[in-house]
């Protein structure tokens, strides 16, 4: 039986070979754990202090959780990307907001429909909700504290800030050794079977 590769995996290697080519020292991340919800991003990317994420939609995927998920993202990360086909392009520009980049995918290359330079609203409590306690304990040296509300109870009171900060340092700590491992083994182009190397879903207590 034939091996076929899934629509929404192919666009998802074009997107992972476009930021690699377009951000030089980028950290990718694959199907990573976020917020309170404990929900899936399809693609994480790490650049420059900040924290992209990533949606893939293939002219197979529904969209209609998409205003749903945007929203959530927006409460964790610091911009949010689509990448989709020329199928679903024209209705996710009418779905979502201006804060959210979208790029079309075609056999022609990648063309970007909606380029937004403007910062999502993140949440304290998302973002300490998406790291473990026990990182957020180590690194605010919460010493009298176990239990993990009681230690994100005290991480609200950090500056948003320092939040960020802190929640960039907890996804490279946890991204870069598989995204090192994901290059030496990619070669020139991205393959289906290197995805899964990107893969780490990140323990939260």
């Amino acid at each position: 039986m034939a091996f076929t590769i899934r629509p929404a995996d192919i666009i998802k290697i074009r997107a992972i070979d476009f930021l690699i080519e377009t951000f030089q020292g980028v950290v990718i991340g694959n199907e990573v754990k976020y917020g309170s919800s404990r929900k899936v991003v399809d693609l994480l990317a790490l650049f420059k202090g900040q924290t992209y994420a990533i949606e893939i939609k293939s002219s197979r995927d529904d969209l209609r959780r998409l205003t749903e998920q945007i929203t959530e993202y927006s409460k964790i990360f610091d911009y949010t990307i689509i990448f989709t086909t020329r199928d679903h392009f024209a209705k996710i520009q009418s779905l979502t907001k201006r804060n959210v980049s979208i790029y079309e995918i075609s056999p022609d290359g990648i063309v970007v429909g909606n380029l937004s330079k403007k910062r999502n609203n993140t949440q304290k409590i998302e973002m300490l909700a998406t790291m473990n306690s026990a990182f957020i304990r180590k690194k605010l040296s919460i010493s009298n504290a176990k239990d993990s509300d009681v230690i994100r109870k005290r991480g609200m009171r950090q500056k948003k800030e320092v939040i960020h900060s802190l929640l960039y340092d907890f996804f490279r700590e946890k991204l870069s050794e598989p995204y090192k491992l994901f290059l030496e083994e990619r070669g020139t182009i991205t393959d289906v079977d290197d995805i899964n190397l990107l893969s780490n879903r990140l323990n939260v207590d």
